[in-house]
């Protein structure tokens, strides 16, 4: 039973579920792996937009419904998902997710025309919300004993950071060589390389009891946990707004050339490590300055990109400081819920997901649209305004909301 008490800032936080027989490094490294693979696969269009554009005959604020789609579809699966399979083991349930992604993987890299290629997009979705809903929620089942919260869901989203630094970046690269299908093709690979590490190494993973619909809005019922809302909201529309245009902006307004775009998006999942460990360590102390910090580095990249991003030198120094500010975004805000609201985060994970994955569809339909209409320098000052908003509310509506300390009872 997990219990409240005197606020500490030194203890590291445990959850009672991470003490449950069956979890190991290979299952938790399997499923960080999984998430590899899965981000690799949703934001791989990102590296080669400009690529899909040409090819199949569509304007580039077009092209990126093949991000835009699957963020939808997700946001529908990830609340529904794990209320439809009920008591189903969530071994079976990843297994099954990762072979969605597979074959998604292979009818976007075969698509003949765009519609086909938004129908595996929309098969992707189903993948993304149904993982992203079950992983989280049962990290710290899946770690080994007594491995705090916090590090075992930086770990987890260690492969979200590893997608950045290996996989769109290593795909611009294949798609500059091969063409943008080779990388789909390479990314199906990887994707059935998981799937035969999740057979050999998942362990039981039964629900404690089946989510019902009445249960989706645990986290909402949580002050604490709609305080976190509110700044992961704004935050999140301010990324998935601008970064899925990160490579047109490298190639249309700055001019730079291939090699020099897959560059940046590789220094740009490097310092995705970093911020993946800064959050991991940082947001057990106090995750609410964290957010702090993230927003004040978001805040400098999107002032200061159209000016000095359009030269190499300011394009690599503005490029690792957003690298860093995502790689710790998405992992301090889930670090945010189990810290404030562990009971209620298993039943209330799914629709969280499906929140994140409504801001990453908006976001891209939102840029998509200012870039058609306007253009990218644009973009990145209407996004600042909303990083603007989530300080101002972290010092504000969320003032004062500290870490507790968490004592685990087995």
């Amino acid at each position: 039973m997990v219990q409240t008490s005197t606020p500490s800032k030194t203890e590291e936080l445990t959850d009672s579920a991470a003490s449950i027989p069956g979890g190991s490094w290979f299952a938790l490294l399997t499923v960080a792996v999984t998430a590899f693979a899965l981000v690799t696969s949703e934001f791989l269009p990102i590296g080669v937009l400009n690529s899909i554009s040409t090819d199949l005959h569509v304007s580039v604020g077009t092209a990126g419904l093949v991000i835009t789609l699957p963020g939808i579809m997700a946001a529908f699966a990830a609340p529904l998902l794990p209320v439809w399979v009920k008591q189903l083991d969530r071994r079976y349930l990843l297994i099954g997710l990762t072979a969605i992604m597979v074959v998604a993987n292979l009818i976007t890299a075969f698509a003949t025309s765009f519609e086909v290629l938004l129908f595996s997009r929309f098969i992707l979705g189903i993948a993304i919300g149904g993982f992203w809903a079950t992983a989280i929620a049962l990290s710290p089942r899946l770690a080994p004993t007594h491995l705090p919260i916090a590090k075992a869901t930086a770990i987890v989203m260690a492969g979200v950071t590893l997608a950045t630094v290996l996989g769109v970046p290593i795909g611009t690269w294949l798609s500059e060589f091969f063409g943008w299908r080779t990388a789909f093709i390479i990314t199906a690979a990887i994707g059935f390389l998981v799937f035969i590490l999740e057979l050999i190494f998942l362990p039981q993973l039964k629900p404690s009891s089946a989510i019902h619909f009445r249960d989706l809005p645990a986290l909402l019922r949580e002050p604490k946990a709609r305080k976190g809302l509110i700044v992961i909201l704004l935050i999140g529309l301010a990324h998935f707004s601008s970064y899925s245009y990160l490579a047109p902006f490298f190639k249309n307004v700055a001019g730079f050339n291939g090699t020099t775009i897959s560059t940046l998006l590789l220094l740009y999942g490097v310092a995705g490590i970093f911020g993946n460990a800064f959050a991991g360590y940082s947001g057990n102390i106090n995750v609410r300055y964290t957010f702090a910090f993230i927003g004040l580095c978001f805040a400098i990249v999107f002032f200061s990109f159209p000016v000095f991003a359009v030269y190499e030198m300011g394009a690599f120094i503005l490029t690792g400081l957003w690298g860093f500010a995502f790689g710790a975004f998405p992992t301090t805000a889930n670090i945010w819920m189990f810290v404030h609201t562990p009971n209620a985060v298993e039943k209330g994970m799914p629709l969280f997901v499906g929140f994140f994955q409504v801001m990453i569809a908006t976001g891209s339909l939102l840029g998509g649209y200012i870039v058609d209409h306007f253009n990218a320098n644009i973009l990145l000052y209407s996004v600042l305004s909303f990083i603007v908003l989530a300080i101002v509310s972290i010092f504000t509506l969320s003032r004062g909301l500290n870490n507790p300390k968490i004592d685990c009872e087995i």
